[in-house]
């Protein structure tokens, strides 16, 4: 048994000291598990809440942060923007009109196709992001300090592998 309670135990037992939030719990007898699975199934359940904090501090929506997310990363056009948003061309433009509004994008002319409009950060809306995201990296950084270069080598190899993974199982992958 384990002496440290103040360790969540992620184990696929079905005992009294399963944690109530056990990720098997229910499962089929047999299920696949392991303590690295176990542990990044939680990071996983805990991504919406870190996202939905993140929306509260910057006074925008968790569909507003994604925009943002994925705005910083290069700027794209209205219709790119609602396709990998999942949403209608209008809940964009009106996603898009309120993340204008609050100053955190512009809209203007794509540098390539002058007919075309694309939507970019401002230099306000990129700060307001990394001031809010800036403690959480600093966090998961220090999260690696006494890791060895070998260790870390080891977990990055691995979160590529299982990006790989979610990425094939994510959508419009074939079933099975």
């Amino acid at each position: 048994m384990d002496t440290n309670s103040e360790v969540t135990r992620l184990s696929s037992d079905m005992d009294a000291t399963a944690a109530p939030d056990d990720p098997h719990l229910g499962a089929p007898e047999g299920w696949p598990a392991s303590p690295l699975a176990d542990a990044l199934y939680a990071v996983l359940r805990a991504t919406p809440e870190t996202r939905a904090g993140i929306a509260r501090r910057l006074e925008l929506n968790p569909s507003e942060v994604d925009a943002m997310e994925h705005l910083m990363g290069e700027p794209i056009g209205p219709v790119e923007l609602s396709r990998r948003l999942h949403m209608t061309s209008a809940s964009a433009t009106v996603l898009v009109d309120r993340l204008e509004d609050a100053g955190h994008v512009v809209r203007e002319a794509d540098p390539h196709d002058g007919r075309r409009r694309v939507v970019r950060p401002t230099p306000q809306g990129m700060q307001s992001v990394y001031a809010q995201i800036g403690p959480m990296v600093a966090d998961l950084i220090a999260v690696e300090d006494g890791m060895s270069e070998h260790d870390r080598a080891a977990v990055v190899a691995y979160l590529q592998r299982v990006l790989a993974v979610l990425e094939h199982h994510g959508e419009g992958a074939p079933p099975g």
